[in-house]
C-alpha cells in the first residue's frame, strides 16, 4: 500500500511540476451544426480563445498552459457580453485533446476522459453553500482544489484553513492549492487602509527569484498593480518611465503584475515593457492583490519612508499624472 501511494505521489508530482513552466497544448475536434456566423470560444485558465471553424466545423489550435491537469469549456458570448458556458468543465492531463460537439443539443465526446470528470460535473451541478459544503467535506482531488480556489471569496477563512491542512502532499504543488494558501495568508493580515503600516512580502522576479517588495530602505515607494490584459496598464508604463527619468532615486517604483501566466507577463507588449528599469515582479498566486484588496488596474499605492500607506489612486488619466508629479516635488 505504501509503495502504491509512493508511486502515485511520484507520478502526480511529475505532472504538477509543470506548473513551474509553460508547455504547448494542442486542441482539435469538430463542432457540428454550428451556424456559419456564430462565434464559438474555448475558455481555458482565464483565457477566451475564438475557434476558427472550417466549413465542416473542424478546428485546431495550440496554446500555452502553466499547469496540467487543467480544464476547459466551450462557450459563446451573448449580445450583452456575457460568457455563456455550453459544456461542463472538461479535465485533461495530456498535451493533445480531441473533442467533438453537437452544437444543437450540446452533447460532446472527448477522448481519454479523466476519472474525476464526474466529480467535477457534480460540483458544477450544485450551487452556493451546497456546492461549498460538498467540496469541503469530500476527499481532495484536483477539481475540488480548482473549485475551492474559484469560490474562496465565499468561504470563511477558518474553513479554508481546515481544508488546506487536510490537503495531501500529493496536491500541494498545484497552482490551485498555492493560490488558496496565498489567499489565506493574505486574509490573515490586517486589512489595509490609509495610514496603516504595510507588512513586507516577497514576489518572484523574471528569473523566479524572490524580491522583497516593502523593504525598509528609507524611500517612499510607489507600488503599482498592472495587468497585461489591461490597455490602460500598458499605457501607464510610459508614465512610470517618465517618472523614473526625473526621479533621481527619490521614489522607489515597484510594478506588480496580476497576470495569470508568466508567459503573458514576460512576453506580451514587449515594446512597452522593455522600458521597465525598476522593480518588476509577478503576483503569481495573487497574494499581493488580496492583501491590498486590489480589484482593478492600473492602481497606484504610495507608501511613505516609514512604510505607511498614505495614498492610492486608480486609472490612466490626467489625475494620475498629476499625482505622480506631486511625488517628486
Amino acid at each position: 500500500m505504501f509503495l502504491k501511494k509512493l508511486i502515485l505521489s511520484l507520478i502526480l508530482s511529475l505532472a504538477l511540476i509543470q506548473s513551474q513552466s509553460q508547455q504547448t497544448v494542442s486542441f482539435r475536434g469538430q463542432i457540428k451544426n454550428a451556424k456559419a456566423d456564430e462565434s464559438i470560444y474555448l475558455a481555458l485558465e482565464g483565457m477566451l480563445i475564438r475557434l476558427k471553424l472550417q466549413d465542416n466545423g473542424a478546428f485546431s489550435i495550440n496554446t500555452s498552459l502553466q499547469q496540467l491537469p487543467a480544464c476547459f469549456f466551450i462557450a459563446s458570448i451573448t449580445t450583452k457580453g456575457k460568457i455563456e458556458q455550453h459544456t461542463p468543465k472538461i479535465w485533461f492531463d495530456k498535451d493533445s485533446i480531441k473533442i467533438d460537439i453537437n452544437w444543437v443539443d450540446k452533447t460532446f465526446q472527448v477522448a481519454d476522459k479523466l476519472s474525476y470528470q464526474s466529480i467535477s460535473e457534480k460540483i458544477e451541478s450544485l450551487k452556493g453553500n451546497q456546492q461549498n459544503q460538498f467540496m469541503l467535506s469530500n476527499s481532495v482531488n484536483i477539481p475540488i482544489l480548482y473549485f475551492v480556489n474559484e469560490n474562496k471569496n465565499d468561504i470563511p477563512v477558518p474553513d479554508l484553513e481546515i481544508f488546506s491542512q487536510n490537503v495531501d502532499t500529493l496536491y500541494r504543488g498545484s497552482t490551485y492549492f498555492k493560490k488558496i494558501e496565498a489567499y489565506i495568508n493574505a486574509k490573515k493580515r490586517k486589512p489595509l487602509k490609509i495610514g496603516d503600516k504595510v507588512a513586507n512580502f516577497s514576489l518572484p522576479n523574471r528569473d523566479g527569484n524572490p524580491v522583497s517588495v516593502i523593504n525598509e530602505n528609507g524611500k517612499t515607494k510607489l507600488v503599482t498593480f498592472f495587468s497585461s490584459e489591461c490597455s490602460f496598464s500598458i499605457s501607464s508604463i510610459s508614465l512610470l518611465d517618465q517618472l523614473e527619468k526625473i526621479n533621481n532615486g527619490k521614489i522607489e517604483i515597484i510594478t506588480i503584475w496580476a497576470d495569470d501566466s508568466k508567459n503573458s507577463w514576460l512576453n506580451e507588449h514587449l515594446d512597452q515593457k522593455s522600458k521597465i528599469t525598476w522593480v518588476n515582479v509577478w503576483d503569481e498566486y495573487h497574494f499581493a492583490s488580496t492583501y491590498f484588496n486590489n480589484t482593478g488596474w492600473p492602481t497606484f499605492y504610495v507608501i511613505d519612508a516609514e512604510g505607511r500607506l498614505i495614498d492610492s489612486f486608480f486609472g490612466y488619466k490626467q489625475k494620475t499624472a498629476n499625482k505622480l508629479k506631486e511625488l517628486i516635488k
